[in-house]
């Protein structure tokens, strides 16, 4: 065995036995699978891996690093840090902070009289549908001293709502928004966090115990929305587990159930993607029937992926090296995880 694995006692041989409960009319029918935890790992590792973990019902059956990283170096995860954005906005529409369908500009009053812009929702912004332009160039840059300021200045391009486009304006005005939905909240006897990090830590990584090496803001101090975000493995995976657990940690809901599932569903413009995460299950179920069809990912550039796959009860995440162009693909990874199914 390597040094750098782990692997529990009840994970056997590299491979166990792993019952894919699937609910059908009222019932649940286990269909036997086997967890190729050699497989997949070789396969991360060869494409520039830094760690493989797998959960199984929240218990931590499967860690490895690799290529010397260590289980206590954080990685940036970059384009991960988006599936903390939506958790957020549910508990905000459930303190009263906010709906999921209000109006952008009833906040970021600089949006009012602009045609397109007025038909924004916070919807919108998470689904990316909002039609606003994509200056990435410029965000990514970091040049700009305040990214959120760009990012509302950013026009609309098309009408909200009828196409999706990937990109980092959405989530830096809903950091704006959220920033004033906070100050406006906010009373003498009854301080709110003054953004969105801070209100991400109170009600949800304090409460789980979850920790983040650094978060990236730009010259203005704005924390950067869309992948900002430095963490361990072992960490972002507490964030995993509490989405698996549909917002759920020990016998407390952090996250409301309320819209939660909604997360998981997408748009008429993007069907594979819902709020910030990637619905990647079911197409890759159809290539191969093995891989569950309710899997869903967050991704990060270079390959940082937090999978959540419920009817399992499994989490697998997967750090990549920053920098390195790889052959990594999900439906690989996948496939090396759970087998052909044949």
């Amino acid at each position: 065995m390597l040094p750098s694995m782990r692997i529990h006692p009840f994970a056997l041989a590299l491979a166990i036995p792993a019952a894919l409960l699937q609910a059908q009319q009222g019932g649940t029918k286990p269909t036997a699978h086997e967890l190729n935890f050699a497989a997949a790992a070789e396969f991360s590792e060869e494409n520039a891996g830094l760690a493989v973990l797998v959960y199984d019902d929240g218990q931590l059956i499967f860690e490895q690093y690799q290529n010397g990283h260590k289980q206590g170096g954080t990685q940036h995860i970059f384009s991960g840090t988006k599936s903390f954005v939506p958790m957020v906005a549910l508990i905000a529409e459930n303190e009263g902070l906010l709906t999921l369908e209000e109006k952008v500009c009833d906040t970021i009053t600089e949006w009012r009289g602009d045609e397109k812009r007025e038909q924004v929702t916070i919807r919108h912004l998470l689904n990316f549908t909002s039609g606003l332009k994509n200056i990435d160039s410029d965000l990514h840059s970091r040049t700009i001293r305040d990214q959120y300021a760009a990012s509302i200045a950013c026009p609309c391009t098309r009408t909200p709502g009828q196409r999706f486009q990937y990109g980092s304006s959405h989530l830096m005005v809903f950091g704006e928004l959220i920033k004033r939905k906070l100050k406006a909240a906010s009373t003498k006897n009854q301080p709110l966090p003054k953004d969105f990090v801070a209100y991400l830590k109170d009600r949800i990584l304090k409460p789980i115990d979850c920790k983040f090496g650094k978060w990236l803001r730009d010259p203005k101090g704005n924390p950067a929305m869309s992948y900002g975000t430095y963490m361990t493995a072992r960490e972002w995976a507490k964030f995993g587990l509490l989405v698996l657990n549909r917002g759920k940690h020990g016998d407390k809901q952090l996250i409301p159930t309320k819209h939660f599932d909604e997360c998981f569903v997408g748009s008429k413009a993007m069907p594979n993607y819902g709020l910030n995460f990637w619905l990647i299950g079911k197409d890759a179920n159809r290539r191969n029937e093995a891989i569950p069809a309710d899997t869903v990912t967050a991704a990060g550039m270079y390959d940082q992926r937090l999978y959540i796959i419920p009817s399992n009860k499994l989490l697998v995440v997967r750090l990549g090296r920053t920098g390195a162009r790889t052959r990594f693909n999900d439906k690989q990874f996948l496939t090396c995880l759970f087998g052909t199914g044949e």
